[in-house]
């Protein structure tokens, strides 16, 4: 079936396309909702900003298939074989990708937040800066991964196979699971909690969002142009830090100690200061200084 036809049937309501043939073709840009594609052959197809949303992959072949950017969040790949593919900036999030082979897959900077991985095989996966917030990897093989710069907050990872994966950077909270006398701080991760010691860690540009650091040690931290909303900083030591361009909107301040903070060109609407009020437009240099 070419393009058009797939497209043309997809239109006038059809979704069930069991047993499809479309490999290689160009599909860039398709939406696809929704769609039923069990056990079809996508292999070396084209789907860049696709949205194939809650659609059907179970035992679908997706070899080498270029997913950059397209939308699976609720799909269901089960089974589906994805070795080779580009699924950077995907969105996958509560996706079903239990038992998937995704041997060599791209994934970074891709959502899998609340993804099921369970069993899934992620040997020599790229999973730079991707977002694995409460995804399931019970069992999986992680084996040769690169996870640096990736989000594990309430992911678990009970008996998953994590040899020589490169931790760099990753965050992780308390709720992560891990399997029994594994370490990650030893591969150069970061664990995000309270009372945490983080002094003089470069973590520019990440996302800790809602995240908890109440009395944490984050002097000369750097957390340039980091998403920081809603984030618990109280008591926290934010001495000599870089949060120059950081949001920090509806984060807590209180009690925090700002001496020397480099807070320019920072968001900081509905902010709670060290002296327990909400930021009212006053001048970046007199904040730091409180």
């Amino acid at each position: 079936m070419n393009p058009d036809e797939l497209l043309s049937r997809y239109q006038a309501g059809e979704r069930d396309f069991f047993l499809i043939d479309v490999n290689g073709v160009n599909l860039m840009g398709a939406t696809l909702r929704a769609v039923d594609l069990t056990h079809a052959n996508l292999s070396q197809t084209t789907l860049v900003q696709a949205n194939l949303s809650r659609a059907t992959l179970h035992n679908a072949n997706l070899q080498g298939v270029d997913l950059q950017g397209a939308n699976l969040g609720g799909a269901d790949l089960s089974g589906a074989d994805l070795m080779g593919a580009n699924l950077v900036a995907a969105d996958l999030s509560f996706a079903t990708l239990t038992g998937v082979d995704l041997t060599g897959t791209n994934l970074s900077f891709a959502r899998l937040m609340g993804a099921d991985l369970n069993g899934a095989n992620l040997c020599q996966v790229k999973l730079l800066g991707a977002d694995l917030r409460g995804s399931l990897l019970i069992g999986a093989n992680l084996s040769r991964s690169n996870l640096s710069r990736s989000y594990l907050f309430e992911a678990d990872l009970s008996e998953a196979n994590l040899e020589q994966v490169k931790w760099q950077c990753s965050l992780y909270n308390l709720q992560t699971h891990f399997p029994k006398a594994f370490d990650p701080q030893q591969g150069g991760a970061y664990l995000i909690a309270p009372d945490v010691s983080l002094a003089g860690v470069d973590l520019s540009g990440v996302n800790l969002k809602r995240e908890n650091l109440q009395g944490a040690n984050l002097s000369r931290v750097n957390l340039s142009k980091a998403n920081l909303r809603w984030t618990d900083f109280r008591d926290a030591n934010l001495q000599d830090a870089n949060l120059s361009e950081a949001t920090l909107s509806g984060a807590n301040l209180q009690g925090a100690s700002l001496s020397q903070t480099n807070l320019d060109g920072a968001n900081l609407s509905g902010t709670t200061m060290p002296n327990g009020e909400l930021h009212q437009c006053h001048g970046i240099q007199k904040l730091a200084e409180r």
